[in-house]
């Protein structure tokens, strides 16, 4: 009889849970493309810049939008959340036990019952809450100097990228200014080779010059996309239609090296540094402190059913520190001081290679700024012309013309290249150096 009730009953459940677990099933995985999709667009939500971009802007935009930085600036947020939640003491609980109720003879039902209620509380001694609230400051106060240095380096980046976007650009210009000459040229000479002045010979030079002029342009356009592309992704990707505006003038530059040992002591990094070995020290405190056992105490009411009487009930619970007295975590604090002491002589040894590469970037740049300044190209354009004046008296070759040409315009841009080196160097020392 109960077979025949039990064997469709289960069955019928059985059915049942198929039917929801495949419901359960696409509902799920329709769940998951919506969350993914979601997910996505908030990942790609990067704001972009178009058209025109000063130096000051594009460093603002990657310093607000760095994907690094906005990471850092959350984790951040979530330790202030720490710290906050490192200094609540733990919740008292209340506790509810009844007793000899329910049974046989006289403790049938609940005219015997001993119902108590008692509320206990922990107490954190060895003055775990404080040390605990220090290691969540000092979190928060170690990830602020990390963030301050990483503003920095991304600063640096950002006006080294700008700076070779700049340079790019005027590349650029340069290199069409230069098939430009040599379209003319090659215009020019076509005509006076229909006229029979000159011979098919200069015309084909001529071609050549223009082809690798041709080349050069396409490089420098490549190159300008690049740069833009570099300066874009600093601040999470995005659109790359960007044109920096701005000079490589030298004037106003700090053409000045730093002292090194100035430098790094103020750095934010040496500050992080001395921040996470104070910090691996609380934790080493903390977990000492942990030895000592916290003490329970309770306290409460009994209430006894038979005769309705009522008394006070107290408690108090001492773990025994008879196998775990924290050992473990106490040597692996200690180890991490150690840790943290040679992460910061790390970071010290890091930040003075390079404020030496920065002073030896400064001191080449302005070098090569100072080799190829106005009169050197000035020199080269007085060359150039007289060359021509020349070609065209019949005094000189089509291809001492040429060479001319190319003389002045691998002048130039060695000296864009190095007023923007220039320019890279002395304002990577200048934000370095800031504090």
């Amino acid at each position: 009889m109960y077979l025949n009730i039990l064997i469709p009953l289960t069955a019928s459940l059985f059915l049942v849970s198929c039917a929801s677990n495949q419901n359960n099933s696409v509902s799920s995985d329709q769940n998951l493309q919506i969350a993914s999709s979601s997910a996505f667009s908030a990942i790609v939500s990067t704001p972009s810049l178009h058209g025109e971009v000063t130096r000051s802007r594009a460093i603002k935009h990657a310093v607000t939008y760095s994907p690094k930085l906005r990471a850092l600036r959350a984790e951040l947020r979530a330790l202030h959340a720490e710290v906050l939640q490192a200094g609540l003491r733990p919740n008292p609980e209340l506790g509810l036990e009844i007793e000899n109720f329910s049974g046989s003879g006289n403790t049938h039902g609940f005219k015997t019952a001993e119902i108590t209620a008692a509320v206990s509380q922990k107490l954190e001694l060895g003055g775990k809450r404080a040390k605990r609230h220090l290691v969540a400051n000092l979190k928060a106060q170690a990830l602020t100097s990390a963030i301050r240095s990483m503003e920095q380096e991304v600063t640096i980046e950002t006006d080294k990228a700008f700076t070779a976007l700049l340079a790019a650009r005027k590349l650029r210009l340069l290199a069409e200014e230069n098939l430009a000459s040599s379209q003319e040229q090659v215009k020019t000479l076509d005509s006076l080779i229909e006229a029979g002045a000159t011979s098919s010979i200069d015309g084909n030079k001529a071609r050549l010059a223009r082809s690798e002029s041709r080349e050069l342009l396409a490089e420098a356009r490549s190159s300008e996309t690049s740069a833009a592309a570099m300066l874009s992704q600093i601040w999470g990707g995005g659109s790359a239609n960007i044109k920096a505006t701005g000079s490589l003038d030298s004037n106003g530059l700090t053409t000045t090296a730093v002292n090194p040992g100035i430098v790094i002591s103020k750095h934010p990094s040496m500050k992080s540094a001395a921040l996470v070995f104070a910090l691996n020290q609380a934790i080493y405190k903390l977990q000492k402190a942990y030895r000592i056992s916290d003490v329970s105490i309770s306290g409460g009411v009994r209430n006894f059913g038979e005769s309705n009487d009522t008394a006070a009930v107290v408690g108090i619970s001492i773990p025994l520190p008879l196998y775990n007295k924290n050992q473990g975590n106490i040597r692996a604090a200690e180890e991490r001081v150690d840790k943290a002491r040679a992460q910061g002589q790390a970071v010290e040894s890091r930040l003075r290679l390079q404020v030496t590469q920065l002073n030896a970037d400064l001191r080449s740049a302005k070098s090569r700024v100072v080799e190829i300044d106005s009169r050197t190209v000035a020199a080269a354009r007085k060359a150039l012309s007289d060359t021509q004046t020349a070609y065209a008296a019949g005094k000189k070759s089509l291809l001492e013309y040429i060479d001319a040409r190319k003389t002045l315009f691998e002048i130039e841009r060695r000296q864009i290249k190095a007023r923007a080196d220039l320019q890279k160097a002395s304002n990577s020392l200048k934000h370095f150096s800031r504090n």
